[in-house]
């Protein structure tokens, strides 16, 4: 069973069409991951995770890492 970092990265890696093993990856980073492909990830994430974001803070988040803490709660 895989563990809450690499699901996060299986769907990332699957939005964006990578192929990425870490999941320091940064928005700064990646020109692909604008504010739709933001949108995308989360929606997408909440579908993973069954469970809802609140928009406030995932709008501020700058890596992949950092929805970590979120999906732990």
């Amino acid at each position: 069973m895989k563990n809450n970092s690499e699901r996060l990265l299986d769907v990332f890696n699957r939005i964006f069409k990578t192929k990425y093993m870490l999941i320091n990856i940064a928005k700064e980073k990646m020109p692909e991951w604008d504010s739709m492909k933001h949108a995308e990830l989360i929606i997408e994430l909440q579908k993973e995770f069954k469970m809802k974001f609140d928009i406030e803070d995932v709008l501020e988040l700058k890596n992949l890492e950092d929805f970590l803490p979120m999906i732990r709660q």
